[in-house]
Formats: structure tokens, sequence, C-alpha cells
């Protein structure tokens, strides 16, 4: 980090940082976010910044956050302590009441680390429509920093940027600090995906149906047979070149992203990449859990729903010490519709971990699914009880509310939820719903130009 985002000799760290890997087993990540230590501080305060920090060293979050809150008491308008905070609350899976913290941290100065930390539990949470310029800022300024970069690198997957998402792991890969069967896994996912996206646009590409041809070799079990089309294509294309590789061929085709022939090229490469990542996975780490997970995965993509539910099972009996795989679990489930399944896996993630936003969202979801109203509603309560209710609880209590017959409990509910001035479009549609059943007009007029406008952004 730069000389002018820190004040000399009075750099700290926000000791430990969560990198949760959506569908994902989790793992903790030691990461320094260099933040800045206010010269309003007084000298009494910085023991306790000290023994917040070491709360936070020995994982003891509640008591992090309770002395960190004691500060900011005292240094409302500190960068540095509102992002600790933060972090505080993200270790205890505490999602909202993290991102406004990380939020008010950034209105204040602008750190890259921060705005990952924000970037990544918005991901956690599906937040995709603000993610995705997050996302995108962070490619272009910050993609050689990978303390930085690794903090947000599963989320690119999360909004089809393959490519992106490829050359981040590509540098990951050869990182001490990031799990290295790890990083193979999403590097071979990566470039798989980037192989669907360039076979996409070939499809639609003219003078394509020869090379496509050669790609269904390959998909039929036949992986030489997607090179077969190599002469034809150097023939139709003065800029295909077989000995370039993924990364070369990747700079050409940006120059001339309308080249049937690069595409094509660009398929190939891209999943004969991906296989070989696996397979130096397997051949490295045959045990992964990771690498397990993604055959799990790739069963249940092929339509096996009942062996990935196997051996996901059996990855929560031989690795309880990775966090999401009940979290995963419940989600492969509710993929299935099998809401009854899926509720028991995010009920067991939240036994296990009972702050976990995630996994308490998912399960509201198969609540609603099942109907169970009055269940919900006695669930949900005690999260609207926050300083800071998540918008997701609000949006289900309403819901649930409104199935209960009780409209008017669900309109006040969403009516405190759009006071956040970052509130979600779906507030809005929502209530305009609302007082269109009670016969408001004005009132749901007035929501549907809101919710056209949250649109537009």
């Amino acid at each position: 980090m730069s000389t002018e985002r820190s004040t000399a000799g009075n750099q700290s760290a926000a000791m430990l940082y969560s990198a949760r890997l959506p569908g994902m087993p989790a793992f903790w990540l030691g990461l320094g976010v260099l933040t800045f230590v206010s010269v309003s501080f007084q000298a009494q305060q910085v023991p306790d910044l000290a023994a917040a920090r070491q709360a936070m060293d020995a994982k003891q979050y509640t008591t992090a956050e309770q002395q960190y809150r004691r500060i900011l008491q005292e240094n409302p308008s500190s960068p540095q302590v509102l992002t600790d905070l933060g972090l505080s609350l993200q270790l205890q899976g505490r999602s909202a009441d993290a991102m406004r913290y990380y939020s008010a941290a950034l209105k204040l100065k602008y750190v890259p680390e921060t705005y990952a930390l924000l970037a990544e539990e918005k991901c956690h949470m599906g937040e995709t429509d603000s993610l995705r310029p997050m996302l995108q800022r962070i490619y272009r300024e910050e993609v050689k920093n990978l303390r930085v970069i690794s903090a947000v690198a599963p989320c690119y997957l999360d909004i089809d940027e393959a490519i992106e998402s490829a050359i981040v792991y590509r540098s990951l890969v050869n990182s001490e600090s990031y799990p290295h069967d790890l990083a193979l896994v999403q590097l071979g996912k990566s470039y798989i995906r980037s192989g669907q996206f360039f076979a996409t646009k070939l499809s639609k590409a003219p003078g394509s149906e020869s090379f496509l041809a050669a790609l269904r070799q390959a998909s039929d079990g036949n992986p030489a047979g997607a090179r077969s089309a190599f002469a034809q294509a150097a023939r139709s294309s003065a800029y295909f070149r077989p000995e370039l590789d993924w990364a070369g061929a990747l700079d050409v085709w940006r120059r001339h992203p309308q080249d049937t022939a690069l595409l094509y090229l660009l398929s190939v490469l891209s999943g004969e990449e991906g296989m070989r990542q696996m397979q130096i996975c397997e051949d490295q780490f045959p045990n992964s859990p990771y690498l397990q997970q993604f055959y799990a995965d790739v069963l249940a993509d092929q339509g096996h729903g009942e062996e990935a539910i196997a051996q996901y099972e059996q990855l929560v009996r031989e690795h309880p010490d990775l966090s999401d795989l009940n979290y995963s679990l419940g989600l492969l489930h509710e993929k299935r519709e099998e809401w009854p399944a899926a509720s028991e896996a995010f009920g067991q993630q939240l036994a296990e971990y009972p702050t976990d936003e995630r996994a308490a969202a998912h399960l509201s979801k198969c609540m609603l699914q099942m109907e169970k109203y009055a269940e919900l509603r006695g669930f949900l309560e005690p999260r609207m009880q926050a300083e800071h209710p998540p918008e997701w609880a609000s949006l289900s209590l309403a819901e649930a509310d409104e199935k209960l017959g009780n409209a008017d409990a669900a309109i006040k509910i969403l009516v405190a939820a759009e006071q956040d001035p970052h509130a979600d479009k779906l507030v809005h549609y929502r209530l305009t719903h609302l007082y269109s059943l009670a016969g408001r007009s004005a009132d749901a007029r007035r929501e549907y130009a809101l919710f056209q406008a949250a649109s537009k952004k």
C-alpha cells in the first residue's frame, strides 16, 4: 500500500478476514487490512484498540465488537474503527450490519481493502446488481493486488465474468497465501466457464458450423477431436495461430472480437486448460474437499442429483472443519425444490453458526415455500430487533404477514426498510403491491415510480 494511504508509524491490521466461497467450503485467510489510527484518538484509547485487536486475533469476535463500539463512541468519524467494527461483525456472520459499517467507513475515506470487504459481503448475500460495478472497479484498479483481489475472487463467476475470474486465479494459483488446491479448482472452473462463454459466441458467429462440429466431438468423449478443425481455422483467419496459449489467444481475440476462428480456438483452449487444472489438482491433492465438491456439483449439473447429494453428505461427515458444506448442501436441495431437505440443511448450518445470515435468508425462503408463515414469523422476529434489521428479513416477514392476512403490518415493515438509502428496488415493488391491495392508489403510484427509478440505476 502506498504511503499516501497510511500515516508513517501508525499502521494497523484488522487481523482476520473471512473469504467464503459461494458454492465452495469456507476457509479463513489471514489478511492485513491496513487502516489508519486517527490522530484524534485519546491516549487512553490506544490500549482499548490493542485489546480489541487481541480479541480479533483470538477469534473472540463478540468481545471485539463490544470494544470497537466503545471506541467508536469517542471517534464516530474514524474509518479505521468503522472498518474494524464491520470486520468483527462480518466474522460473526452478521452481513447486514457489517455492510453498513463498511459503507460508512468508505464515505469517510476510500480504502481498497474496505471496498473489497463490502463487495465480498454483497456477493455472499446475492446483491448482484450493486456488486457488479464494484467488482469491475476492483478488477480495473486492484487486479495485481492479490491481497485485495483474493477477497472477491470467487465472486466473478457469480456475475458470469469467467474471463476475469480465470485471470484472477492465474495469479492466485501461484500465491503461497492462498490454498493451492482451492486455487486450482477455481481456476479450472473459470476456464470451463470461459469455454462455455466462447462456445456460445461461436454458435452465433458466421461460418461456425464445422468448428461447432469439432467441439461436439470433444463433448461426445473424444477430447482430441476438438482440434480437428484447426487446419480449416488457419485457412479462414489471418489471426488464428494454433501455437498460442490461452492468454495469448485472449489478447488477439480482444483486438479482433468478431473473428470466428479465434472464438473456436478459445473454446478449445479454455476446455483443455480447465481439464488440465483439475487433473493437476487430482494428482497433487487427490483428497481435496474442494475437488470433491466440484465433482458433486458436476453430478448435480448432469442431472445426477441423488449421487451429488450423497457426495455432499459424505463431505459433511468427513470435513466438519469446513464451515459451508451444510449451506452448500442446502443450496443443492433448494435448486431441486426439495424444500424440507433444504430447510434441514440450512437449519443444521444455523445450529453450528447461529449468526450466518445467508443460511437464515435461505431458511426463510424454504419456510415461505412450505407455507409455514407463523413459524417464519417467530423465526424472524428476533432478527428484526437488530440495530439494523437485514433487508431480506424485512421482505420475508412482510410476505409472511401478508399471507397471514395482516397487510397493514407488512406495509409498516417495508416502510421502515425503505428508509435505508440503499434499499433494494424489491422493497418498492412489494410496497406497490401491498398499497394496491389496500386500495391506496396514490401510495402505490409513488412506490412504483420509486421502483422504476431504482431499476434504471
